[in-house]
C-alpha cells in the first residue's frame, strides 16, 4: 500500500503538469520541460520504495522481468490510473485553464508509429538504466529515463499530444482531449512498444 501511494503521488503531479500545459496554463514552447522537471523530480522521490514508474506499461515491463509481482502490478497500475483521472479532474475546476478541451484528432497511421517508438524508447531507457546489474543504484538514471520524455514531447508532440503513458492518457480523456476509442487505440500502441522493449532488453543483455 506505501508503494502503491508513492506510483499515485507521482502519477497525479506528472499528469497534472501536463493538465495545466495542455489546458493552457504554461507557455507551450516551456511545456515539455515543466514536464522533464516534475518527471525527473518524481522518479528520485519515489525510485527507492516503488521504482518511480508512474506509467502503466512500465509496470507492465517491471512484471515482465520479474522485478514485481503480479499483485503489485495490479495495484500499481489502479494508483497510477487514479492520479491520473484525480490529476485531470482537479485541472477541470480550475478557471484559470481553458477546460474541458476540444478533443485532440491525430492522424491515426502516424499517432500510433510516434507512440509506439517513443514508448519502446522510454522503456528500453528504463530497462538499461534502472534494472541492469552491471549500473545498479546508479544516481543517474532518472534524467536519461525523462529526457525521452522532453525529446518525445518536443519531436512529435504535435503529431500525437506524445502521451506514452496510460495514465497520462486517462488524464487527457478526463479533461476532454482524447475520446475513448483513441485512447485505447494509444493504449495498444504503448503496450506494444513496451513489450518489444522488454524483448530487444533480453536479448541485448544475456544473463539479465
Amino acid at each position: 500500500m506505501k508503494n502503491a501511494t508513492i506510483e499515485f503521488i507521482g502519477a497525479f503531479f506528472l499528469t497534472f503538469v501536463v493538465a495545466i500545459a495542455v489546458g493552457g496554463g504554461i507557455a507551450a514552447n516551456l511545456a515539455p520541460f515543466a514536464v522533464f522537471a516534475v518527471l525527473t523530480a518524481c522518479i528520485y522521490a519515489g525510485g527507492h520504495h516503488s521504482g518511480g514508474a508512474y506509467n502503466p506499461v512500465v509496470v507492465v515491463m517491471a512484471w515482465f522481468r520479474g522485478k514485481i509481482s503480479a499483485a503489485t502490478m495490479l495495484g500499481y497500475w489502479v494508483a497510477q490510473m487514479a492520479g491520473g483521472i484525480a490529476a485531470g479532474l482537479l485541472a477541470q475546476t480550475m478557471p484559470s485553464l481553458t477546460m474541458p478541451l476540444a478533443a485532440f484528432v491525430p492522424d491515426t497511421r502516424s499517432a500510433m508509429i510516434v507512440e509506439f517508438l517513443f514508448t519502446f524508447l522510454l522503456c528500453f531507457v528504463v530497462l538499461q538504466v534502472a534494472t541492469t546489474e552491471k549500473i545498479k543504484e546508479n544516481p543517474f538514471y532518472g534524467v536519461p529515463i525523462a529526457m525521452v520524455a522532453l525529446a518525445g514531447a518536443l519531436s512529435v508532440g504535435t503529431v500525437s499530444s506524445a502521451v506514452f503513458n496510460p495514465a497520462v492518457g486517462a488524464m487527457l480523456v478526463t479533461v476532454g482531449h482524447f475520446a475513448l476509442p483513441t485512447y485505447f487505440l494509444y493504449c495498444g500502441a504503448q503496450l506494444a512498444g513496451a513489450i518489444l522493449a522488454s524483448v530487444l532488453f533480453k536479448f541485448t543483455n544475456a544473463g539479465e
